[in-house]
């Protein structure tokens, strides 16, 4: 899946279990916009998701949110959707 965006990111380093990273980002195509038909493929969107991984201190770690979404794509994470339907958008 490929990131598009950081929206948060949340680091713990932890003595004994290392550094944990909690991402919420927009991943491209994880929101099925409309199903396949007989003429038509299925047609996905981007969303918000959240994922966490730990951090390997041999890896450089990116300062730039470009390079920060290019290293979270090549980390191949599972991303899963952030439930959005409780936000009120219109305040």
């Amino acid at each position: 899946m490929t990131v598009l965006a950081i929206e948060n990111t949340i680091v713990n380093c932890h003595r004994y279990n290392g550094i944990h990273v909690t991402v919420t980002a927009v991943v491209e195509d994880m929101r099925l916009l409309f199903k396949a038909t007989r003429d038509e493929p299925e047609e996905w969107a981007p969303a918000l998701c959240t994922t966490s991984f730990e951090l390997d201190p041999g890896l450089p770690f990116p300062t730039s949110e470009d390079d920060f979404c290019n290293y979270l794509t090549d980390l191949d994470l599972r991303w899963e959707l952030v439930d959005t339907s409780d936000w009120n958008l219109d305040s």
